[in-house]
């Protein structure tokens, strides 16, 4: 994972098409939904370098500069970072993370939390997503 990484807000079709992508997510209690399915498997189990591609998100999104403009963050936002999307052979990564007292904070995936009590707000393009081996 690159830490020079870059959250634009610049696409303006279906980001779930991309490669590499984000969403932010908004809190509402009066979502009202109730969805169920079947979990998939978590990328902490999946990604060798967890931890550390986790903390690299971390310390990045908790940068002034990780986005393209200034974005106003509210308390129990919630920042979705999706890795390797649609890439045949290659298992996709997702990170998550939530806005509390003026910073990100890493939290494990939850699918079925986001579509039950959340709506999406922001989504775009990740620039910069993966470093190059040399």
């Amino acid at each position: 994972m690159s830490d020079k990484i870059k959250f634009c807000t610049c696409v303006t079709t279906d980001v779930e098409k991309l490669k590499h992508y984000w969403k932010l997510y908004r809190f509402n209690k009066n979502n009202g939904l109730m969805c169920m399915g079947t979990p998939m498997i978590p990328t902490a189990m999946i990604d060798s370098n967890f931890k550390l591609n986790k903390t690299t998100l971390l310390n990045r999104v908790n940068e002034i500069d990780a986005f393209d403009i200034p974005l106003e963050f509210q308390n129990k936002d919630l920042l979705e970072i999706v890795i390797n999307n649609n890439v045949t052979g290659i298992d996709r990564f997702t990170y998550s993370f939530t806005f509390t007292k003026d910073k990100w904070k890493a939290i494990g995936e939850d699918p079925f939390e986001i579509m039950n009590n959340y709506e999406e707000e922001q989504s775009g393009k990740i620039k910069s997503a993966l470093k190059r081996n040399i």
